[in-house]
């Protein structure tokens, strides 16, 4: 009885005595098995007990639930396998990459925002006549010796030969310094707070917008390579959930001194994870696999680059 149970809950059917629906009770296709050929729902009974009600809901939540931890489970031991198992059709099996990938994601920059030394910390220099912001890799000073209007500074630039005068780049930076020196002159504190605020609040934007162009290095470095841009896309997504559920990890186990060791860890897997998923997806030699590799690394590293330059941009416009 409890085995015959524990079936019944497992796969989700109608027990052996239970009679089954001649046509599907979401669509009204005819039946020829347990699941609906045409939308896929289960033939469950029309008018449920008590008993069934929970039978029905405890294996929805199985099958949720055991799909997405096997689905981790591959995603963090096997590089490269679930996007080989994707491009191959088998897909049914493991938890779809793109809903994984909102989840984790999530999970992610939770953590991320919520955990004190999560990201790097920030630093607010004040002297008397200059405030400057440090962090994130980036400084940005706001000079109260130099211009302290848009009018002065076009008058500035007007009195300077053509080319001594700021390019459009220049000025683009020197007309925000002095808008946030007129808006946080006396407020450093404010300043810091609401451009690291705003700086990290478009990470996540960041990581999607690159996401493509992830794909697109991948298919340049194998353009001889029998592949569609979507099957690199496939593969993209996947790392991009295997980072975001490993930095989760090494995220929490840095909160704990004991921990250390597997932070360590997980971050050198991070490391290697990459050039092992590109093995198993294309098939190469190790020779040619880590040239690309690092070809990958040097190429992905400057559009990160402009990512951040690009967030730059944007924080100093809308802060």
């Amino acid at each position: 009885m409890g085995e015959r149970f524990e079936k019944s809950v497992r796969d989700g059917m109608p027990s052996a005595g239970e009679a089954r629906n001649q046509y599907c009770l979401n669509c009204e296709a005819a039946l020829t098995d347990s699941y609906c050929s045409h939308c896929g729902q289960k033939d469950i009974p029309k008018r449920q007990t008590l008993g069934e009600l929970f039978t029905n809901f405890i294996s929805s939540f199985w099958s949720y639930e055991s799909k997405f931890f096997k689905t981790a489970q591959y995603l963090l031991l096997k590089p490269g396998f679930l996007a080989t198992e994707y491009n191959d059709g088998r897909r049914e099996r493991y938890y779809h990459p793109a809903r994984m990938y909102v989840f984790i994601s999530f999970v992610y920059f939770l953590i991320f925002y919520s955990f004190p030394n999560a990201g790097e910390q920030e630093k607010v220099i004040r002297s008397t006549d200059n405030i400057a912001y440090k962090g994130y890799g980036t400084t940005i000073t706001i000079d109260s010796l130099q211009a302290t209007s848009l009018a002065q500074y076009d008058s500035i630039q007007n009195t300077l030969p053509l080319e001594e005068r700021d390019g459009w780049l220049d000025r683009f930076f020197q007309e925000q310094t002095i808008k946030l020196s007129q808006k946080y002159g006396n407020d450093p504190q404010g300043f810091a707070q609401d451009f690291s605020d705003s700086f990290t609040a478009n990470f996540p934007k960041i990581f999607f917008i690159l996401l493509p162009i992830f794909a697109l290095t991948l298919k340049l470095l194998y353009l001889r390579k029998d592949f569609y841009y979507s099957e690199h896309l496939v593969f993209s997504i996947y790392y991009y959930n295997f980072f975001f559920l490993a930095g989760s990890f090494y995220m929490l186990f840095k909160l704990s001194t004991w921990l250390n060791w597997l932070a360590v860890a997980v971050f050198l897997w991070i490391g290697v994870y990459l050039l092992l998923g590109m093995k198993k997806m294309y098939k190469q030699k190790w020779g040619a696999t880590v040239l690309k590799y690092a070809t990958f690394l040097l190429l992905f590293s400057v559009s990160i680059g402009i990512g951040l330059m690009l967030n730059l941009a944007i924080t100093l416009i809308f802060i």
